[in-house]
């Protein structure tokens, strides 16, 4: 079984969608499916790799020194807004992309957008860019990351999820075992208050018969 991804989207910061083609002997799928499950940190990360390339292809920022370093030393650039060499880079959000293959053509197109001055978003489209023959200067690294991403969702619809799923976990057996507990000691106190009541019954009775 080959599986090509064909499209991939993060959702509320959180979640995924995507596309896949799923070719088994002679018969082809084509499968669109989301899922609720928290997407993993190196999923994420591997979209934060597209932010230079974003900014680069739409002309966003004219420092080009800055766009070539945050693409060859993007742990400088992209991951730690408190530390990072410049604040330029978070002002983009790359959240899906979309690879068709058109007359022999290996066609990107990714879509995010930019956060303004005034706390207002708009959405920006690159254009669409061929990562077979491109003349985008960082066509390679571009494709490095783009392959990344291909294997961090085939990890994702393999189990590979963020921690949440996990906490969420931890959290119902947590409940479950309080649950538990207090069912015992309800349990433990109604035996109690039955032997009590069978003790008393009994005094009663040898009372009334001594009377």
């Amino acid at each position: 079984m080959n599986i090509t991804i064909k499209k991939a989207g993060i959702i509320s910061s959180m979640f995924l969608k995507y596309e896949f083609e799923q070719q088994d002997s002679d018969v082809k799928n084509d499968i669109k499916t989301k899922s609720d499950a928290p997407i993993h940190d190196d999923l994420r990360n591997a979209y934060k790799l597209l932010t230079p390339h974003f900014v680069k292809l739409c002309e966003l920022c004219n420092d080009e020194a800055l766009i070539e370093d945050a693409i060859k030393r993007p742990e400088l650039h992209l991951f730690d807004r408190e530390n990072a060499v410049s604040d330029e880079f978070f002002k983009y959000n790359v959240h899906e992309i979309s690879i068709e293959n058109k007359k022999g053509l290996n066609l990107l197109t990714m879509y995010g957008t930019k956060n303004l001055s005034t706390h207002e978003t708009i959405s920006i489209d690159i254009p669409i860019v061929d990562l077979d023959g491109s003349s985008y200067i960082y066509c390679s690294q571009l494709n490095d990351v783009i392959d990344n991403i291909k294997e961090e969702v085939l990890a994702y619809m393999q189990g590979k999820y963020g921690a949440g799923n996990q906490l969420e976990m931890f959290a119902d057996d947590e409940e479950n075992e309080v649950d538990d507990d207090a069912l015992a000691a309800e349990v433990t106190m109604k035996v109690v208050k039955d032997r009590k009541s069978k003790k008393q019954v009994a005094a009663e009775e040898k009372s009334a018969f001594v009377g």
